[in-house]
Formats: structure tokens, C-alpha cells, sequence
């Protein structure tokens, strides 16, 4: 027999609660409503301050999550996609803005949690907490049976914005069962996976082969991604790491059968390098929880392999890797210094055909056949962001390729931007840390001693640069105006997978709860010179 669940009146007050308590000197006063399955009112509150309208508002969006069993930023995009209006529906309760989020039991919308007196960004992140706080907020799909296993696997805390996702069998044996990274973390409305392994998920063995390898991986994706309560047209982009070149023929089976729709997939990368013994590929994927993808193109911008220049779900934009070609003639251009200018001139084009510009590009992976095209790089960049103004955060690789420029970018599309720096040096000028609205990157984080006679130099030693540069991440993520607890994701760049004891003996005491870690990748690739480890951190805020 079906079980329904509701929200009881004590659950719903934890929720109020914890979002008055979260509430911070900076933000406006809020109203706070938590409804039941159907949408009907269980509790509800007004700070001080907060007007009758914030309160009809909140109650609205609490109703909003319930009824119609998404958040509310969901469906508004809904509606945009499916040609409708919100009149469409008669029914004067629902609305559209965004601070509504829904309460999940196990498979059931148990409940809305509606905040409202803020930012959009704020009401929602607030309500996030209030759902965190109740007892069933829980994304996890599991059944009954597998109590004891959803103990296990699916945790969060009332403290932190970060909720994290384990898939038994995925994560390998030793240190990281031991909960070093997570195998998803979701804040806010962004979620998040660690590297996604060819294993048997019955055995934890990798495939024998690679081609069996990317076939279970691609399988393990789809697992995590359910296991959290999400789905695959939640995601944005996928990484494919590999260990070799030669193994890029085994990426498409896997990508079609879990992608069949070839106006519904991801944004997606390949990047090769050395791997761990044994492994043939890792996963990554980012995403947007509710989310649906809308397709962008570029005429004229073409991939050999079936995937989209990229997508925009809600606010959020991720390109596919973007190439020099001229969109005349979807030639690619020749010369570096050319390639260098339709390689950046095709992003501004891409962003714009997302709805935004460059202005709204947070993140900029770049990556130069050689380095001694870097220094004109930096001028095109400088003519995209110029010095004084909002600039996108950038990570620069060598890496061996046909032709001399790639780049990939992340963006969000609305929001306040701003860069932010604690006295950590860059060669070239580019921003430590940029935010726009809630999403927060940084560029290379190094162990570099910001209070030093060097301030561009990482000091000597793997675990003194560890130490540092992971002080030097919580300085800057709380000079963005955040905290340790908002970031969700963290790129280890490191030369020598041997340093990992004591990388991760460091990455254990700044976040000692396991169940309280960010989702992590470690990349043999982009650490350079005597750098041991350089971070670079993405943060929901």
C-alpha cells in the first residue's frame, strides 16, 4: 500500500526557525512559509520589519513548490519552455518568482518551504536552508528496504548548504571510501559530482577493458544522478577525463544511450591525462536541481562529435569546448594570433547566443598548444575584460592539440558581478576570485604566503602548499562573501599523484566531517614549476 507523508507542524517550525537564524545582519528582513503536500499553510512567519506583501509572497511560493511539486525558479522555466503563462493555469496561489523550493521524502514532494523579502538569489538559498533544517529533507531515491543504506550513502547537516550524495560501490577503496570527497554535492540549486569511475558498482572492480570501463561509467553516472534525487536533463556539462587520446572512441555509445535526443544533451569536454593506475576514464558533470536544458547554437561553430556548443538551464550557461573557426566559412582559421582572436570573438558570439555576453562568463578554461602564445592571449583577454573592470576568473593549460587555442567558459546570466582578491599574486592580470549573482569562481589558488617577501611564488613543499593554499581559498571565498560551507566543488591540479596522502591529509582537517566535504577532481594536469597542488574552487553563495 502507498504511504503518504505530510509536514507536521514541528517539522515546519524547525524550518522557520533555521531560516530566521540564517538570516545575516546584510540581509533585508524576510517572511518564511512552509505548506504541506497540498500546498496549504502549516506555519509561517514575519521578521520584523518584513511587510503583509513578503509574507503573501512567501506563502505563495511555498504553495507554488508544493502544488506543483518543483521549485519554483523550475517552474518558470517550465513555463517558458512550454510556450505558457502563468494566467494559463487560473490559479491566482501560483507564481513564478524564485525562493520557493520543494521538500522531498524518499520519492514523494512532501512540502514547500517559500521565503521571500530578499534577492531572488537570497530567498532561495534561505528557503534551501529551512528545507535542510526539517527532518525530511532528504533527496535521496530509496525505498524502505534500503533504510539502513540511505543512512549511509545520502547525508547533510543543519550547519552547511552542502548536501552530499554517496553511491555504494563507486568511489574506489582506502582513503576516499573513507569520505575524502563526496560523489555529489548539491548547493543551492547547483549540484555537483566528484570523478565518476568505470566500476561494477556490485564488485568496486573497474572495467577489464576500457571500452567496458566508459560503458559503466556512463551507467554510474546515470545511478549517482538518480540516487540524488535528480535526473539527467538536470545536468549541464560532462567532462570526460581520460587516460590516453586513443580511448575518445568509446566516449559516444555510452553518451548516446544515456543523451538520445540530439536537441536535449549536455555541454560537454574531453580532456586527456595521465589517470590513476588502471583507470581509463573519469566523469564529471554539473548541473542545475530542476533544471532543463535549452540547446545553443552557433552557426558555423561545429563539432566533430554529437554535442551541443552548449546549454543554458535557468540562469546558468556551460559551453562545450569552443574552437577558432571562422562561422563564415566553419573553417578554422590559421595562425595563433588569429585563431586567438575568432577562438575568443566565437565565445563572445556563444554568449550572446545564450541570452547574456561576456560580462557574464564567471569561468574561463583556456588551453594553448604553447605557451609562448600566452602573452597575446592575455591581450585579447584584456580587450574582452579590461583592467578596472568585471573580470571572468581564468585557468591557462598546455596541452597538446591540433591547432593553438581552445577555450571553455561557465556563466551565469544576471546578478551582481564582482572580483575578489586577499593579496594572492597572478603573472598575468586576471582576477583571484569572480562572482556574478550566487555563483562564485575563483582562478588558480596557490600556496603562496600572501603575507610574504613573494607573494607570486608557492613556498617549498607539498604540505606546506596545501596548507596555505587552502587557507588562501577560505580567505577568498569569505572575501565573496561566503564561508567554507558554500563551496561545492574543488579542481586539484597536481604533478604527482604520489603527493595525494599528503594533499588529502590536509584536505581532512579543513573539512573534518566527511559528510560535510565538497565533491572533488584531481587533475595530473596544470601544475607547473615547483607547484605541488594548485586549487581552484567553484561556491554556490
Amino acid at each position: 500500500m502507498f504511504e503518504k507523508r505530510s509536514i507536521g507542524l514541528t517539522a515546519a517550525r524547525k524550518a522557520v526557525d533555521a531560516v530566521i537564524a540564517a538570516a545575516k545582519a546584510a540581509d533585508r528582513p524576510v517572511a518564511v512559509a512552509v505548506a504541506d503536500e497540498n500546498g496549504e499553510v502549516v506555519h509561517a512567519m514575519r521578521m520584523d520589519g518584513s511587510t503583509a506583501n513578503d509574507m503573501r509572497q512567501a506563502i505563495r511560493k511555498a504553495y507554488t513548490a508544493a502544488f506543483m511539486a518543483r521549485d519554483s525558479r523550475g517552474y518558470r522555466q517550465q513555463l517558458l519552455e512550454d510556450g505558457r503563462r502563468l494566467a494559463d493555469w487560473s490559479d491566482p496561489m501560483l507564481t513564478t518568482l524564485t525562493g520557493g523550493v520543494i521538500i522531498r521524502y524518499e520519492r514523494q514532494v512532501v512540502g514547500g518551504v517559500g521565503v521571500h523579502g530578499n534577492t531572488p538569489e537570497r530567498d532561495e538559498a534561505l528557503a534551501q536552508v529551512g528545507v535542510e533544517a526539517m527532518g525530511l529533507a532528504t533527496n535521496g531515491q530509496v525505498t524502505p528496504a534500503r533504510a539502513e543504506q540511505r543512512e549511509r550513502s545520502t547525508t547533510m547537516s543543519a550547519t552547511t548548504k552542502r548536501k552530499a550524495t554517496n553511491l555504494p560501490g563507486l568511489s574506489p577503496s582506502g582513503a576516499n571510501a573513507e569520505g575524502v570527497a563526496p560523489d555529489l554535492v548539491q548547493v543551492g540549486n547547483l549540484f555537483f559530482t566528484s570523478a565518476i569511475r568505470g566500476v561494477d558498482l556490485s564488485t568496486g572492480r573497474l572495467g577489464e577493458t576500457p571500452e567496458q570501463q566508459f560503458a559503466l561509467a556512463w551507467r554510474n553516472l546515470r545511478a549517482l544522478v538518480e540516487h540524488a534525487g535528480l535526473s539527467t536533463d538536470n545536468i549541464g556539462l560532462v567532462t570526460n577525463f581520460l587516460d590516453s587520446q586513443d580511448y575518445r572512441t568509446h566516449i559516444n555509445p555510452g553518451w548516446l544511450e544515456l543523451f538520445p535526443d540530439e536537441n536535449n544533451r549536455p555541454a560537454r569536454k574531453t580532456t586527456a591525462y595521465p589517470l590513476p593506475a588502471g583507470e581509463a576514464v573519469e566523469l564529471q558533470a554539473y548541473g542545475v536541481v530542476g533544471g532543463r536544458r535549452q540547446r545553443i547554437e552557433v552557426e558555423g561553430l561545429a563539432h566533430r562529435d554529437p554535442l551541443p556548443n552548449g546549454v543554458r538551464i535557468g540562469d546558468y550557461v556551460f559551453s562545450s569546448v569552443i574552437v577558432p573557426q571562422d562561422l563564415a566559412t566553419a573553417k578554422t582559421v590559421e595562425g595563433p594570433e588569429a585563431q586567438t582572436d575568432q577562438c575568443f570573438d566565437n565565445m563572445r558570439v556563444f554568449m550572446e547566443k545564450a541570452g547574456g555576453s561576456v560580462n557574464d562568463v564567471v569561468l574561463q578554461w583556456v588551453y594553448l598548444s604553447d605557451f609562448k602564445y600566452q602573452p597575446y592571449m592575455v591581450d585579447v583577454y584584456l580587450k574582452a575584460w579590461p583592467e578596472g573592470s568585471y573580470q571572468a576568473a581564468r585557468k591557462t593549460f598546455r596541452y597538446p592539440m591540433n591547432g593553438q587555442i581552445q577555450i571553455q567558459v561557465i556563466g551565469r546570466v544576471g546578478g551582481a558581478r564582482s572580483n575578489h582578491e586577499i593579496g594572492h599574486l597572478h603573472h598575468d592580470p586576471i582576477p583571484l576570485g569572480a562572482r556574478i549573482g550566487d555563483l562564485f569562481a575563483s582562478s588558480g589558488v596557490s600556496g603562496i604566503d600572501v603575507n610574504g617577501a613573494n607573494a607570486l611564488e608557492a613556498v617549498e613543499g607539498a604540505a606546506a602548499q596545501a596548507e596555505l593554499g587552502l587557507k588562501n581559498v577560505e580567505e577568498l571565498v569569505k572575501a565573496g562573501g561566503g564561508s567554507m560551507a558554500d563551496i561545492a566543488h574543488m579542481t586539484l591540479l597536481v604533478q604527482d599523484y604520489a603527493d595525494m596522502p599528503i594533499l588529502d591529509e590536509a584536505w581532512k582537517r579543513v573539512f573534518p566531517d566527511p559528510a560535510n566535504r565538497p565533491a572533488r577532481q584531481v587533475m595530473k594536469l596544470g601544475a607547473q614549476g615547483r607547484s605541488h597542488v594548485q586549487f581552484h574552487m567553484l561556491a554556490v553563495v
